[in-house]
């Protein structure tokens, strides 16, 4: 899934508040102010929205500087992604 056919930020920051498991290893989030990036489904406190960005794989995440979450484990299934 490329970026551009990922929903608009104001529609995954959503679905990340209700942990929303439509987007779970289809979108990631990575946060600023901790240098995380997770699952939207993530049982972690939420982050502020100014903190947020979305990417549609771990490897976009990981170029961007972030390390995977230590409670989701946003790699897990990296290799098995389907179309």
């Amino acid at each position: 899934m490329a970026r551009l056919d990922l929903p608009d930020d104001d529609r995954l920051y959503q679905a990340l508040l209700d942990r929303d498991p439509a987007y779970d290893d289809r979108v990631f989030v990575t946060v600023a102010s901790t240098g995380i990036f997770c699952r939207l489904t993530c049982p972690a406190r939420k982050p502020k929205r100014e903190n947020c960005a979305f990417y549609a794989r771990p490897a976009e995440c990981i170029a961007a500087g972030f390390r995977p979450c230590k409670r989701c484990h946003p790699i897990a299934n990296e290799g098995r992604q389907t179309k």
